[in-house]
């Protein structure tokens, strides 16, 4: 079995306030894009490559192969593939997608997992790859997922987001439908797939001009599904200039863990 992992990283991170994309960002005087990349790079899978999926350059003008050559060691850097990713989540996992394809026999593909994160989430334990391994060894697909704690609304007042500026709805009298909590999680990443299965799901979007937000979605749309492994609590996704701090806060307890 040939495993990979795909590091999507071609955000922007306009979110967070910033000047910086937030995969530069440091946490503990180390860039996030490098605690996320140690995750695959120090587990005891056995991963062929990870590829990088790094901004255009005309969107952010950065020397990667420059920056991990000054951060990782030699047997390290002989492990990553820089690639250009694209200007959703979606082009960007198609084009690294299509890349494993370009560098793997066809006789390969059967026996090809592909583990698919993000590169603002740095903090995904060993134990948690191996476990998604697994499930998709029997399953075919598996994702981390965490449960959901807060009462979630359905808005329905025909704007395409429900929440405004103010109060915090568009309309006076919106539609709200309350959705029963203990039937919904939060899909986290690593997302992992055979590699036969994401093509295809990939293919079939680009078909129907499906976009999603997540790779388990394009999967879905297939008609399949995917196994879904409880997280820990530390598996946040950085977005927000108030989601770094809290990573502060957590890196020393997450290395205790």
């Amino acid at each position: 079995m040939k495993i990979y992992a795909v590091l999507l990283a071609a955000g922007t991170g306009s979110r967070t306030g910033l000047s910086m994309p937030k995969q530069l960002i440091k946490i503990n005087k180390k860039e996030i894009i490098l605690r996320s990349l140690e995750i695959f790079l120090k587990s005891k899978i056995n991963f062929e490559a990870v590829i990088i999926a790094a901004p255009p350059p005309s969107v952010f003008e950065f020397d990667w192969n420059d920056f991990f050559e000054k951060n990782l060691e030699n047997d390290e850097i002989k492990k990553i593939r820089i690639i250009t990713g694209g200007e959703t989540r979606q082009h960007s996992v198609d084009n690294s997608i299509k890349y494993i394809e370009s560098i793997i026999s066809p006789a390969e593909t059967e026996n090809t997992v592909v583990f698919i994160h993000d590169s603002a989430r740095p903090f995904v334990t060993d134990e948690e790859l191996h476990l998604l391994l697994d499930k998709t060894a029997c399953h075919g697909a598996a994702f981390l997922c965490s449960e959901v704690t807060e009462t979630i609304k359905e808005i329905n007042n025909g704007a395409k987001t429900g929440i405004g500026t103010e109060i915090g709805i568009k309309t006076a009298n919106p539609e709200l439908k309350t959705l029963k909590r203990d039937k919904l999680i939060s899909a986290k990443t690593p997302q992992v797939f055979r590699f036969e299965i994401i093509k295809k799901a990939l293919e079939k979007a680009a078909e129907e001009n499906f976009i999603s937000t997540d790779d388990v979605s394009l999967v879905e749309n297939l008609g399949l599904t995917a196994a879904a492994v409880k997280s820990t609590d530390f598996n946040i996704k950085i977005t927000s200039a108030l989601d770094i701090e809290i990573a502060q806060l957590l890196i020393g307890r997450f290395r205790k863990t």
